[in-house]
């Protein structure tokens, strides 16, 4: 589906300078709720996700970064050097019309920027400045960089992952970023609402690392509390609540549920699980790697999505891991609607996720696939700023856009 689209946020105008994932996550968020985005790019070689792969069809096109196609729906794009003063000066006219302006440069290049938020405060007062950095603006850490794995080490959330018999586990895919853009996102969308109060905007300063450090809702009190160092997950040995493997791929065997042991051995099927030591909780750690054993025995007759079935028909908790290929097709996503088909005059027709969240009054699609580099500078410096087509001319020819 192609088009304007109409939401929550509809008339509330953002400009968009970050790259890669964490602010034009925060972006993207706001466009799919009706926000009118406009992404800023650099000229000639746009963000940086434009280069991150993997990419379709294994080209390394700047239009066909699946990270970028997915990061950038429902949003504008322009490009423009603001580095200079006739690009600054072009880029001023952009804040004055904006309500949001979302960044990740470090607090000490926004200022060499002039994109600081008193710089920007004096250009736009309403305006609500929303800054996602590894460390935010404040502290020793502020200017320093970070990669996904050391905010999420630095966080305290990789200390507490895995099992305490193993070096701590870090997530994959780049979590973090995309947590902080979610933080964003909501942050300032209650600085919007605190706007229309005051009627001044505001600084939104996101940390990576605090958004990370925010969900240990129980190892920081436990230090605090009991002065002691709450570790990661014991060993069991029992197989249950663990990663074990079924005929096509992995489950995850739960003794939780109302239901007794006798139901979860009968469940799986071998008749050495209703031996009386599994029966209890102490029995099946005491004889865990006998146990084990027949686990695997028992669960390598099963297949994934089979086994998850007939326990929740037996109201047992067990969980599959799901592939890429098995949230593709989940039956679930499918019926609640959770994938949106984008056409992309570059990269061509595919199913993206969608929102994590239904509301009832807005219904959710794509309006309008990622941007091409510089698609809608037309569009943006002429029709909205005042800039002729002989404007664009010149500031093309200087490499201003």
């Amino acid at each position: 589906m192609t088009g304007a689209m109409t939401g929550i946020l509809d008339g509330i105008r953002v400009l968009e300078l970050g790259s890669q994932i964490s602010a034009p996550f925060c972006g993207k968020l706001l466009a799919d709720y009706g926000a009118a985005v406009i992404k800023v790019e650099p000229p000639d070689v746009g963000e940086e996700a434009r280069r991150m792969g993997p990419f379709v069809g294994d080209d390394p096109h700047t239009d066909k970064s699946i990270p970028f196609l997915y990061l950038n729906t429902n949003k504008r794009g322009v490009t423009l050097d603001f580095g200079t003063r006739s690009g600054m000066k072009v880029l001023s006219g952009l804040i004055k019309q904006a309500d949001i302006l979302i960044q990740n440069f470090s607090p000490s290049t926004s200022e060499d920027l002039g994109l600081d938020f008193p710089s920007l405060k004096k250009i736009n007062p309403q305006l609500i400045v929303t800054s996602i950095t590894p460390f935010g603006q404040t502290g020793p850490y502020r200017n320093l960089a970070a990669t996904d794995i050391v905010t999420y080490a630095l966080s305290g959330l990789m200390y507490h992952s895995g099992d305490s018999d193993r070096e701590p586990l870090r997530n994959a895919l780049n979590q973090s970023f995309y947590v902080a853009g979610v933080n964003g996102a909501v942050a300032t969308t209650a600085a919007l609402f605190q706007r229309l109060a005051t009627g001044t905007g505001q600084h939104v300063d996101v940390s990576v690392m605090e958004c990370l450090a925010s969900h240990l809702v129980q190892a920081v009190p436990y230090y605090n509390y009991m002065g002691a160092t709450k570790g990661r997950r014991p060993v069991r040995g029992a197989g249950f609540e663990e990663l074990m493997p079924a005929k096509d791929g992995y489950v995850i065997p739960s003794v939780q549920g109302s239901q007794p042991w006798s139901t979860v051995a009968d469940l799986i099927g071998l008749e050495e699980l209703q031996d009386p030591r599994f029966a209890t909780g102490s029995g099946r750690i005491e004889h865990g790697q006998e146990l084990n054993e027949l686990l695997i025995k028992g669960l390598a007759q099963w297949d994934r999505k089979a086994l998850f079935q007939a326990s929740g028909e037996r109201r047992l908790v067990f969980g599959m891991a799901q592939d890429a290929g098995d949230l593709y097709q989940c039956p679930h996503l499918r019926g609640r609607g959770f994938f949106a088909e984008v056409t992309h005059p570059v990269a061509g027709t595919a199913n993206y996720p969608g929102m994590g969240t239904q509301l009832s009054g807005m219904s959710y699609q794509v309006g309008r696939p990622a941007p091409l580099l510089g698609q809608h500078n037309t569009e943006i410096f002429c029709d909205e700023l005042g800039y002729s087509r002989q404007d664009l001319v010149q500031l093309r020819a200087s490499g201003i856009i």
